[in-house]
């Protein structure tokens, strides 16, 4: 019997604004630095690869699970990808929204 590989449950976000490409990655870098330090009690591991200028991927540990995946700032959009651990389920709604809500933040507070 063939064993089928069980993929990722992905959580997919977007958020269109109307600034500058370069503006918007410049302030996610510095707006991601300064979350990581806010929330270093609960982040751990937190590592990151810029792909492209544009494009960067990431991981860590919250609360015993293994998170990645990557966000792009694209002409006027931003999207985030999210890896989950299928025991994360349960809290996928949760997450979903708040990244929403963080993704809104950032770019409301460069218009």
């Amino acid at each position: 019997m063939k064993q089928e590989k069980l993929s990722m449950p992905k959580i997919t976000v977007s958020q269109n604004h109307n600034l500058n490409q370069n503006s918007v990655t410049s302030l996610l870098k510095s707006k991601i630095s300064a979350a990581l330090q806010e929330n270093s009690s609960v982040v751990k591991d937190f590592t990151e690869r810029w792909a492209d200028d544009h494009t960067m991927e990431f991981a860590f540990k919250v609360m015993g699970f293994s998170i990645s995946g990557l966000l792009k700032s694209l002409p006027n959009q931003v999207c985030g990808e999210v890896n989950l651990p299928l025991a994360a389920m349960m809290v996928k709604g949760m997450i979903e929204s708040r990244l929403k809500e963080e993704l809104g933040k950032i770019l409301a507070e460069a218009s």
